[in-house]
């Protein structure tokens, strides 16, 4: 039985975790993970990992070449979270440090922005006239 206290304590905590922390088995550690997981679980994860591969083309972010026999294959690996707002999280990651610059790539180009650091920017821009 949950039971919050008048000002907080054990029991408010412990009511507090039970509603968001999410049980650490649901999360997969690789990719083959995701087929060990209970049926209804396992339904969830396809498209969360689709949507990222769907990201990352519409960026432009790779593009599908022929490996020629001298050279290797970046690895790889896939990384999953469970937001607290119970959103599925996968991102596909490459081990960047295996690259050679103008041989693996020739650009950097990260999808993420900090958006308080542009607001702080135009906003010293602003103020600067």
């Amino acid at each position: 039985m949950t039971y919050l206290a008048k000002e907080g304590g054990v029991g408010q905590i412990h009511f507090l975790l039970a509603q968001y922390v999410v049980e650490s088995y649901s999360i997969p550690k690789s990719f083959g993970n995701v087929a060990r997981l209970p049926a209804d679980i396992q339904k969830k994860w396809p498209e969360s990992y689709l949507e990222e591969l769907k990201l990352l083309k519409n960026r432009n972010v790779y593009k599908v070449v022929d490996l020629s026999k001298r050279r290797k294959a970046i690895k790889n690996c896939w990384m999953f979270n469970i937001k607290s707002d119970s959103y599925y999280k996968s991102w596909f990651v490459v081990k960047g440090f295996s690259q050679v610059e103008g041989i693996n790539f020739d650009k950097l180009f990260s999808p993420v922005i900090n958006y308080e650091t542009a607001y702080l920017f135009l906003t010293v821009a602003v103020l600067e006239d």
